[in-house]
């Protein structure tokens, strides 16, 4: 008997499990929505945007969790000939990557994988990077070693990743705001990794850490709200964390703040840049 799909919400299994939800392609979707703004300053100018990997002709390149690709699109030009390499343990991601990447560059290419057990020999790439990976990694720092492995021994890991304890969605009713921003963080499997992964690199040999951070703003009911915010009402009420009642009062409270100009949400953003010192 075939198992039951997932639900699209289910925080804490559905990223590794994308292909066994109810909707796949919601997070292909979620993807292009929250990473458009993002991915438009990539575009614009691909050399700045990746300057802090200092990339160069010849280098190879993994992105692991690459999702759709679109990064790794852009900056696979700059490395060439050296490879761009994607790797997802979604064959729903993978299809898609594969998909907008028609032009087929000679060096980029995508495979299903796992973080976990990364199909490539010790020391292949110059650069590896995971964006909102280890978030959902059942072991992240199995993972972690698993990177090190195939990062070259002068190489450069780069890791990005939301410190889910800094987000607010504020609400007229403080109550209700912190319990869901309490949830986000709780129900995601490794809601506060970013807090732990600077350390955890030095014990795995990285003698040279950069934190880069961001903070993202919204003042209207963006990508964010759309995508995150209201799925997670759908999800907590399942798990019985909001009632019926609370759900609703929230959501109209955000609309009706929205609508005279006082919505407000942020969440914090860390880029940690990892590199072995010889």
């Amino acid at each position: 008997m075939a198992q039951p799909l997932m639900p699209s919400t289910a925080f804490a299994d559905a990223w590794i499990q994308v292909d066994r939800t109810e909707d796949p392609r919601f997070f292909v979707n979620l993807l292009d929505a929250t990473r458009a703004r993002l991915l438009e300053r990539a575009r614009t100018s691909p050399r700045e945007f990746f300057a802090p990997l200092a990339l160069r002709s010849g280098l190879n390149v993994l992105d692991v969790g690459c999702g759709t690709g679109d990064f790794l699109r852009l900056l696979a030009p700059i490395v060439s000939p050296g490879t761009a390499v994607g790797v997802d343990l979604s064959e729903t991601m993978i299809a898609e990557a594969r998909q907008r990447s028609a032009e087929n560059f000679d060096n980029l290419s995508f495979r299903v994988g796992s973080v976990l057990e990364l199909p490539f020999p010790v020391a292949s790439f110059d650069r590896v990077l995971a964006t909102q990976l280890l978030l959902h990694v059942p072991d992240p720092l199995k993972a972690l070693v698993e990177i090190k492995r195939v990062l070259a021994p002068s190489g450069l890991v780069s890791i990005t990743e939301i410190d889910w304890g800094t987000l607010v969605v504020q609400s007229s009713d403080n109550q209700l705001g912190r319990r869901f921003s309490d949830l986000a963080c709780r129900e995601l499997r490794n809601g506060l990794i970013i807090r732990e992964l600077p350390g955890q690199l030095r014990e795995l040999g990285f003698n040279q850490i950069l934190i880069v951070p961001e903070v993202e703003v919204a003042q209207d009911l963006d990508a964010f709200y759309t995508w995150f915010v209201e799925p997670s009402l759908k999800h907590f009420k399942g798990i019985g964390a909001f009632s019926e009642a609370d759900a609703d009062a929230f959501l109209t409270d955000l609309r009706a703040r929205a609508g005279r100009g006082h919505y407000f949400s942020s969440r914090t953003y860390y880029t940690v840049l990892a590199s072995q010192s010889s």
